[in-house]
């Protein structure tokens, strides 16, 4: 019988060293170590809206143009209203669209052109317009305000620096814009400028002043 209980003495002797070093683990690991934490989920989102190759849009600063400046909280207002009607889904961000159209109006003798268009959150724009098959082509830019005419779908109107209107276009989706007229002529067929994903600023521009698009 005593034979019998040596076995007994040793399990229990290697019971009590494996609940020490198991004891010992634990506190070896923060609290939390096996979690999660907040930074990788936030990593993830940004991976995850971003796209595969990791790039962010630009932001105001690196644009060129549009309000680059930081602002305080801002105070309930009379103009509040007018300031949340200007902010629109497909323009909480800066973004570039590119596409080509032909002779407006059509039936002219006149080249197609590419147009570059950048639209800042702040209601600014800035157009460069190349023209196409031609052996000296021609590079025009422009700029002004955009401002909301639409809602459902959303739709703009581009102003520029002197009143004048340029463009009217619709967003069919966040990143594809219709081009419903340019310099008051609507064109046949649908044409679409679609966004690109690099943000141009139009930097030939930079010199010009400073457009005051949300006062």
């Amino acid at each position: 019988m005593p034979a019998l209980k040596k076995p007994t003495f040793r399990f229990g002797l290697l019971a009590v060293i494996s609940a020490v070093a198991l004891a010992g683990c634990a506190k070896q690991q923060s609290p939390g170590y096996y979690e999660t934490g907040p930074e990788s989920t936030l990593s993830d989102a940004q991976s995850q809206a971003q796209g595969r190759n990791g790039q962010r849009a630009p932001s105001q600063l690196q644009l060129g143009f549009g309000d680059t400046a930081e602002k305080p909280t801002a105070q309930p207002t009379e103009s509040a209203p007018r300031a949340a009607a200007a902010s629109i889904r497909p323009l909480l961000e800066p973004k570039t669209f590119l596409g080509t159209t032909p002779c407006l109006p059509e039936g002219q003798d006149c080249p197609a052109t590419r147009i570059t268009l950048t639209m800042a959150p702040d209601g600014e724009w800035r157009a460069r317009t190349v023209q196409l098959g031609t052996t000296n082509p021609v590079t025009t830019f422009e700029q002004g305000c955009w401002v909301v005419v639409g809602t459902a779908p959303w739709r703009v109107l581009l102003e520029t620096d002197t009143k004048a209107t340029k463009a009217r276009l619709t967003f069919q989706t966040d990143n594809i814009l219709r081009i419903d007229a340019i310099n008051d002529h609507r064109p046949t067929l649908d044409y679409h400028l679609t966004r690109q994903a690099e943000v141009d600023g139009i930097t030939e521009m930079n010199a010009r002043p400073k457009l005051n698009c949300r006062p």
